[in-house]
């Protein structure tokens, strides 16, 4: 797919080349500070040597996919997340629409996702995904259009449930970690909103895709491989969801998400990472008919940064940028009635994590 070539591109590749300046600068000053402290020498250069239970250093999870690790029987893991995603731009396919539509035009959506997982048996954990949405989106209307109101929704969103099996641990001397899942996507959260004139004319009820949460019991499946070698890991993730028929006639559409990702301890308390995070997302259907400008394929790429602030907790950061679009629109006569997918540039995703 061909990139569109104006002012906007330009920032944007701006934006990735600060991002990825910054996060190579960073490792080069970290190990520039680490050297004399990791070791007795070049040969022990895994080990620590001002803790005194000389731990390897090790990188933790990456902040933006999970992976193919499973908690050890007994054992407790919590986080908290933050993302921020803004999508002011819209898209048919890959190309940016600079025109004046009736419909979407501007959201942001912030969630503060609450996790916990906690190793049941030998070879089995389970996980519980809360995640508190706060959405706002904004809307034109009008011939010429303009801007009609701005909507907010705030709440507990859809609560996901999840079971992982290892397949295989390094520990126990295979080649890799490799863990197979599968949960459910609860209707916990408010699929009641409305819209109001001149939309709900056409719609009664907000789309899916809007709401906080879809009314639907929606299937999960996962498959997730890690590779321990040294202070580097390699991580591999799947994620399939299917979902089950919503409220008011609405279902959100498949979604297949991918994920690879590299990450390398530089010393105790710093590791970098790199990931490529992959979305395939379905059309949803509203009103018991297929919504054409809704769902499409993005690709991300995400440096971040983990701070180990002990050996049971850690502060993570990573700036997921667009790399590659191709969202779901269409054009009308006349031209105000097309309908475009809404995209972002990049989002910010932090994450507290603790272990018990």
């Amino acid at each position: 797919m061909a990139w569109n070539e104006n002012e906007e591109d330009v920032v944007k590749y701006r934006v990735l080349f600060f991002v990825l300046f910054a996060w190579l600068l960073a490792w080069g000053a970290s190990v520039a500070l680490a050297g004399p402290v990791m070791g007795k020498g070049p040969e022990s250069g895994d080990q620590l040597t001002d803790r005194p239970d000389t731990k390897p250093v090790k990188c933790i999870g990456l902040v933006n996919m999970s992976n193919g690790m499973v908690l050890p029987a007994g054992k407790i893991a919590a986080s908290l997340k933050y993302v921020y995603v803004h999508k002011d731009s819209l898209y048919d396919g890959g190309e940016e629409k600079n025109g004046s539509y009736n419909g979407k035009y501007d959201r942001v959506n912030q969630c503060v996702q609450v996790s916990a997982k906690a190793g049941l048996f030998d070879r089995f954990e389970a996980r519980v995904m809360v995640p508190f949405w706060d959405k706002e989106f904004k809307r034109k209307a009008g011939n010429p259009p303009t801007h009609a109101y701005t909507s907010n929704l705030s709440g507990l969103g859809d609560i996901v449930l999840m079971g992982r099996y290892a397949v295989l641990r390094q520990k126990d001397g295979d080649w890799l970690n490799l863990a197979l899942g599968a949960g459910l996507k609860l209707p916990t959260g408010d699929s009641d909103a409305k819209n109001k004139p001149p939309f709900s004319n056409a719609h009664t009820y907000l789309g899916p895709g809007a709401q906080l949460g879809t009314g639907s019991w929606d299937p999960k499946f996962e498959l997730g491989m890690t590779k321990m070698i040294g202070r580097s890991r390699l991580d591999a993730h799947f994620m399939y969801t299917l979902p089950g028929e919503g409220d008011y006639g609405s279902r959100k559409g498949t979604q297949f998400k991918y994920n690879f990702g590299y990450g390398y301890a530089l010393n105790k308390y710093f590791d970098l990472e790199l990931e490529l995070n992959g979305v395939d997302q379905q059309k949803h259907r509203y009103d018991g008919d297929i919504v054409n400008a809704t769902g499409g394929h993005t690709i991300y790429l995400t440096p971040g940064v983990h701070w180990k602030i002990t050996d049971s907790s850690h502060l993570s950061l990573g700036v997921p940028v667009v790399v590659y679009r191709d969202l779901n629109g269409y054009s009308a006569t006349p031209e105000r009635n097309s309908r475009y997918g809404l995209g972002e540039d990049y989002q910010i995703v932090t994450r507290l994590g603790f272990s018990f």
